[in-house]
């Protein structure tokens, strides 16, 4: 109990700050400029403190609540007892996905202070606790968080065991109320280690008077426990406020006031806080019970997927114009816990729609490429401005100069690895840099001995300048390096999976790791556009020899065509006709993926059907002479121009060439295009940048 009521901070403060997306400097509010202390760093709880009411008694958030709640963020940030992830996707019609979530927990890599705050959670929520018969008697439990879930999503989640029986799981009101206890401790917490709060200023005032606290916890247990949030931005929201004259201010308003002045004056200092707060009001926490008797557990849960929408018009209008008959490309990007070291992906589609390729591209070496980058030109600037003069210098910068190149050697190989793996060859064009200075690292290697008798074999080298170091770090930078790949080499069905695992021996650094899963699927029925090509022939046909004997010629397009007596017998068997041929089609449902693969062919069928339905019109109101024979051949034409788009698309199907995959640039050619998608579905609650 006292562990978790004595919790360090820092740890949840730094687990929190690895999803800083503003690097800020950490210091006092002296260094603080005038623009960083008025701009609203946490708008959301702004708006709330400024409409809340000031409440007049403390809202119900105890200390073990606050213990509890910190733990549970604990765990669903740092996800330390999932071992493996398994995600099964499945894709049937276009622009609609389903995911089905399975994560191996073991509760013996849960650590003894968030082991301690599920057990004192247990004992504050059980009733069983006041009879200890009762208490022995019953299933030992403990509970766990499994996953966050985006608020976004309202659609109810059961978490089931390996053997389909439905786990418990808290409420959402409940677990909010915990978040919103250990939000405000850990808020208090900072602001009372400040120096400024030992002496008289804002923020011993608000630790001071029991009002602002009581508005501070009703301003956060309404931010949490509401089913919506503020979104819109205080600046802008402010005139909405109604404001006493200053000769008049109430001390709601002074206190409103007091609340908010410390929250900017304190912004760098609480960024971290407000990023685990950003976390926490966009996410729900899915807490479950599950048998402490057990070290192991096989769960599962239906998860949402939402489809990003496309952005530009112009970008819409190309994917609705570009022709997809020959694929349909995929996107799935999701983010996975940083400490997982096993992720699984299974792709599903309808049958006669295969998955030709699918590839798994993470950043999981972002961070260090960044490092490393950072690094380089510290060293190239190092050498530009001075050489080191000293021994001691020198063995210094020789000593970096090593750790650096050895982390780019290793980085290069892991890349050639990951390319050999998929069956890949990397270019080197693009990273010649890079490679110059990692065999210039591998080639020192053997000069330096036990007794470091040749102490600077890198510093001493001509070939290694600054502008080396620069040009590896740009190189770095532009062929993202820090994302990996791996492909899926099994033989095309409809059904795949991408398996991938960090073998980093360094812990990764940040809350996450971005994963970006590409399928290509096609056609795999064998049906052809030959049927449709026959239709549109069957239709230019049919127009043509209702003209020619209308006009009497076999040239039924000049100036003597005429109409017929019997119209309706004429317009008859052009409607008639082409709808009953359009009957005999194999088209798939326009809302499938098979459907969107063949929609060009769709198109021009019906492209065909507006062509009889044009010349029915005509003929029907009995139009004469030169227009008659214009709308005649203008209907033929469409047609038989619908039947060679098709024709070009049948040669094209004949050779079709291997599907591009999306990879990193460092396994692209320079010549490589962008591979273009027809959907992008996204794990819901974050934006994929």
């Amino acid at each position: 109990m006292e562990i978790i009521r004595t919790r360090k901070i820092s740890e949840l403060v730094a687990t929190a700050g690895s999803m800083s997306r503003i690097p800020a400097q950490r210091g006092d509010t002296e260094g603080v400029g005038p623009e960083a202390v008025q701009s609203p760093r946490m708008p959301s709880l702004e708006q709330a403190i400024r409409t809340v009411p000031v409440p007049g008694a403390p809202p119900p958030l105890s200390r073990e609540g606050a213990a509890v709640g910190l733990a549970f963020l604990d765990m669903a940030l740092r996800q330390n007892h999932i071992r493996r992830l398994t995600e099964r996707l499945s894709f049937v019609e276009h622009g609609v996905a389903s995911r089905t979530t399975e994560v191996d927990v073991r509760l013996s890599l849960l650590d003894p202070s968030q082991r301690e705050a599920s057990h004192l959670f247990q004992r504050l929520s059980s009733r069983s606790a006041r009879d200890p018969e009762q208490e022995q008697s019953a299933t030992p439990t403990i509970w766990v968080p499994v996953t966050r879930i985006s608020r976004l999503s309202v659609s109810p989640i059961d978490v089931v065991d390996a053997a389909g029986n439905k786990l418990p799981r808290l409420t959402q009101y409940e677990t909010s109320r915990l978040l919103a206890s250990g939000l405000y401790r850990l808020l208090k917490g900072i602001l009372s280690s400040r120096p400024e709060s030992r002496q008289p200023s804002n923020v011993s005032r608000l630790l001071r008077e029991e009002q602002a606290r009581w508005l501070l916890q009703a301003a956060l247990l309404a931010l949490l426990t509401d089913r919506s949030r503020p979104l819109g931005d205080v600046e802008q929201d402010e005139h909405r406020i109604l404001r006493p004259p200053a000769a008049s201010a109430s001390e709601a308003h002074d206190c409103r006031e007091l609340v908010v002045s410390v929250l900017r004056q304190y912004g760098p200092q609480l960024e971290s806080y407000a990023d685990l707060l950003d976390v926490a009001l966009n996410n729900y926490l899915l807490v479950t019970a599950l048998d402490l008797a057990k070290d192991d557990h096989l769960l599962s849960y239906d998860a949402p997927v939402h489809l990003r929408e496309q952005g530009r018009a112009a970008d819409r209008a190309s994917v609705w114009f570009r022709s997809t008959s020959a694929r349909y490309r995929i996107q799935y990007l999701a983010r996975i816990p940083a400490s997982l070291r096993s992720y699984h992906v299974v792709a599903e589609t309808e049958p006669g729609v295969h998955i030709e390729a699918m590839s798994l591209v993470t950043d999981v070496d972002e961070a260090n490429a960044t490092e490393l980058t950072a690094d380089l030109r510290a060293l190239a600037d190092r050498q530009r401005r001075h050489k080191p003069r000293r021994q001691t210098e020198a063995r210094l910068l020789e000593l970096e100069l090593q750790s650096a190149l050895g982390r780019l050697s290793e980085l290069l190989r892991s890349r050639r690895w990951d390319a050999s793996q998929a069956g890949l060859e990397m270019t080197d064009g693009a990273l010649r840099g890079s490679s110059r200075l990692a065999d210039l690292y591998l080639s020192a290697e053997s000069l330096v001995n036990e007794q470091d008798r040749i102490e600077a074999p890198l510093l001493t080298n001509p070939t290694l300048t600054a502008d080396n170091l620069d040009q590896a770090a740009d190189e770095i930078e532009a062929q993202q390096l820090g994302s990996d790949f791996s492909v899926e080499n099994d033989q095309a069905s409809s059904r795949a999976h991408a398996y991938w695992r960090r073998t980093s021996p360094r812990s990764s650094d940040g809350e996450h790791t971005s994963v970006t899963c590409t399928l290509t699927l096609r056609d795999a029925t064998g049906v052809r556009p030959g049927s449709v090509i026959a239709f549109a022939l069957a239709v230019a046909t049919t127009i043509y020899l209702v003209g020619a004997l209308l006009a009497g010629s076999p040239w039924p397009y000049g100036r003597s065509a005429n109409g017929s007596s019997n119209a309706d017998a004429v317009v008859a068997v052009l409607l008639l006709v082409p709808g009953f041929l359009y009957t005999r089609l194999d088209l798939p449902m326009r809302h499938t993926i098979l459907g969107h693969l063949r929609r060009q062919s769709r198109r021009l069928a019906h492209l065909s059907i507006a062509s009889a339905v044009g010349a029915s019109a005509v003929i029907a109101t009995d139009v004469h002479g030169s227009a008659l024979g214009g709308m005649l051949a203008l209907t033929t034409a469409l047609p038989l121009l619908a039947a060679a788009i098709l024709h070009r698309r049948l040669a094209k199907h004949r050779d079709l060439a291997p599907a591009r995959l999306s990879a990193p640039r460092w396994l692209l050619t320079p010549a490589a295009k962008p591979v273009p998608t027809d959907a992008v579905f996204q794990s819901t609650g974050w934006h994929h940048e």
